[in-house]
């Protein structure tokens, strides 16, 4: 009857995104990788609550505890305040400026030189550093560490993410060389030892300009033609072969006694995508443990959430610190640790419009304004939020939100300027 009860209540879940989709598809896929947050986590949550299902980065076995109702009231939260901050917002305009030469806008031409330069940096450091793909004493967490130019990593991120979103916006006057650099891309992050997080992050950063510039119908039939079938085909094959070599070499899941690769997959993909959620709602709210109430546990919530729940602890979570490696999904399983849920809920209601959604609408105004430079940077910063939202490192908003601010007070500026002149 739970598992029933589960089952049921996801098939609403899913039933309400798809109307979602079809009442507004392109709001909806600017805030994919959240909606594609839900879709790991429930399934997940489905598949711990079952019973008897080890989690292996906890020491203990999943019960019924009614997480999949708790995430879902969050997810579908989500939904319904983007759309209505967005219905909010949709008349008024963001005057911004874009870089000019000769009275002509050169902001496609500064993106590619910069994506160029950018990408080329980042495969010389590659070539002249130890690859994971080839040296077992290196893997994606110490990568940057061993790397030639560490430094790089600062300047661009772990994965360069700003690149296939500029390659997105060049996709629409050059379209062959932007696939072509796509590609680079893709093949660089399985070099340095990154499989899967770049492909799915990399693959909507570069669709989400298409979906801003494009109308539905077009963009559609930009994704759904055969070369971009088979290409997707061909990726995801490359994708599952490097997965399954790895884990034939390194059975991460040993300590459980699973050593088949497949099998492997599956438990990463099942057994531990929602267990932080499942571990906060079981002991907060089902077992009624006290709420920490220690609102700067938010700054790196994913860290106070390991020192909680995984084995080993405080010790486990700054190791697992210094190395770079977490778990995943801390939000919004950080506002259940910290907070009752009713509370909870009303927090995650004011990140939602006040942070998130407001976020999406800058990056999408700056991107029909043609503001390329300045959207790159709100992309940056927007994925930066999405990554506070899911892994419940708050401390990442505070950039984000400085910029939201400037945008908003010099759109303010431009605006009185042309009232008066």
């Amino acid at each position: 009857m739970e598992l029933l009860t589960n089952i049921l209540f996801s098939l609403f879940l899913l039933v309400v995104t798809i109307w979602a989709f079809k009442k507004n598809f392109k709001l909806y896929f600017i805030f994919g990788l959240i909606i594609y947050q839900a879709f790991t986590v429930i399934p997940s949550l489905v598949y711990i609550e079952t019973g008897n299902k080890i989690i292996s980065e906890q020491g203990r076995y999943g019960y019924f505890v009614g997480s999949v109702f708790y995430f879902g009231l969050f997810y579908l939260l989500s939904l319904l305040f983007i759309y209505l901050t967005f219905n909010t917002l949709k008349k008024v305009r963001l005057r911004t400026f874009y870089f000019t030469y000769n009275g002509k806008n050169i902001e496609m031409y500064v993106l590619l030189v910069l994506v160029i330069i950018v990408l080329s940096i980042l495969l010389i450091n590659a070539y002249l550093s130890p690859s994971p793909l080839f040296d077992s004493h290196v893997n994606r967490f110490t990568y940057w560490k061993m790397a030639r130019f560490p430094i790089l990593n600062k300047l661009f991120g772990n994965t360069a993410m700003f690149i296939p979103f500029a390659l997105g916006i060049l996709f629409l006057r050059y379209k062959k060389l932007s696939v072509l650099l796509l590609a680079i891309y893709y093949v660089y992050n399985f070099y340095i030892g990154q499989k899967f997080s770049p492909i799915v992050n990399g693959t909507f950063s570069f669709l989400l300009p298409l979906v801003i510039h494009y109308d539905t119908k077009t963009f559609f039939k930009f994704i759904f033609n055969k070369k971009t079938m088979v290409l997707g085909f061909i990726l995801a094959i490359v994708v599952y072969n490097v997965i399954y070599n790895k884990y034939e070499k390194t059975h991460p899941f040993a300590v459980i006694k699973i050593y088949n690769p497949n099998e492997a997959m599956f438990y990463r993909i099942f057994g531990l995508q929602a267990h932080l959620f499942w571990g906060a709602t079981e002991r907060y709210v089902y077992q009624e443990v006290p709420h920490t109430w220690n609102i700067s546990s938010l700054a790196y919530g994913m860290h106070e959430m390991m020192k909680e729940f995984a084995v080993g602890g405080e010790k486990f979570a700054n190791i697992s610190a210094r190395i770079g490696f977490n778990f995943t999904n801390a939000y919004p399983s950080i506002l259940l640790m910290v907070f009752p849920p009713l509370l909870a809920y009303f927090i995650h209601i004011f990140i939602i419009i006040f942070i998130l959604t407001l976020s999406g609408w800058i990056l999408i105004r700056l991107v029909e304004n043609k503001s390329y430079i300045l959207s790159l940077f709100a992309f940056q910063f927007f994925l930066w939020t999405i990554y506070a939202l899911t892994m419940g490192y708050f401390y990442k908003l505070i950039f984000g939100i400085i910029f939201n601010t400037l945008i908003l007070i010099m759109a303010v500026y431009f605006e009185k300027k042309k009232l008066y002149e």
